[in-house]
């Protein structure tokens, strides 16, 4: 059974078999009496698409004549999942349009949704409508850090070799695990500069460290980092300062 929680602009009434219900009421009646209807106008986004650990938002628009209140049940298609109300939400009512926000996260049901709109008039008649909407979920970015970055020796003569080394790790079930076979930057940035300039970079192995070397030139900082792509978020480390000599040369 799959918990549901939701955060919606409306009312909250109650949960009833199953479906997130919100109530809305209305505030002052049309003098001409018309026909009770009622009109899912709009639900967007549609697919709605969660990403990793974030919530998504959905709005849905409801139309309606001579209603005094309004119902509106967002429920999964199936019988497998059950919806808990997790906060009170709010209305947003303008004449004949009321507007209502639930927030969907990756412990929502994924597939076919059902959003079902009840309007009631001031003599308790009912009319429904209910369109489809559907719930997809995405994975996010794994998380990733570099750690143990070093830039060696800290001083070094002008034209000498600077070794870099470190290790990339991702994120997984709470631990931190090497990562392999993923290009590592190392990057330099001179003294009272903002700009940090390409220096070299070197392949992880299947622990997660990399090895560099670039010839030294001037005194700075060095910081390796990993772009990242689809799959994995980039990171970078922290910077490591270099001190470089220039070589003396003594008259006779």
């Amino acid at each position: 059974m799959i918990l549901i929680k939701r955060i919606a602009v409306g009312v909250l009434s109650t949960v009833v078999g199953g479906s997130l219900l919100l109530t809305a009421g209305a505030g002052t009646a049309s003098a001409t009496r018309a026909q009770l209807a009622v009109k899912i106008a709009n639900v967007n986004p549609n697919p709605v698409v969660v990403k990793g650990g974030e919530e998504t938002p959905v709005t849905v628009e409801v139309r309606t004549t001579e209603a005094v209140r309004v119902e509106l049940r967002l429920r999964p298609d199936s019988d497998r999942a059950r919806t808990l109300a997790a906060e009170e939400p709010k209305v947003i009512h303008e004449g004949d349009l009321w507007r209502f926000v639930a927030s969907f996260d990756k412990s929502d049901y994924e597939g076919r949704w059902l959003a079902i709109a009840d309007a009631f008039d001031k003599d308790g008649k009912k009319v429904t409508d209910q369109v489809n909407f559907s719930v997809k979920h995405e994975a996010g970015q794994a998380e990733t850090r570099l750690t143990r970055f070093s830039a060696d020796p800290g001083t070094v003569r002008k034209g000498r070799w600077i070794h870099f080394s470190g290790r990339l790790q991702v994120r997984e079930d709470w631990r931190w695990q090497g990562l392999d076979d993923e290009e590592v930057e190392i990057y330099y940035r001179s003294s009272g500069s903002s700009a940090w300039k390409y220096v070299t970079s070197g392949d992880t192995d299947h622990r997660g460290r990399f090895y560099a070397k670039s010839r030294a030139f001037r005194s700075g900082e060095f910081r390796a980092v990993f772009e990242g792509d689809d799959e994995l978020g980039e990171s970078a480390s922290r910077s490591d300062w270099v001190r470089v000599k220039r070589w003396s040369h003594r008259g006779r």
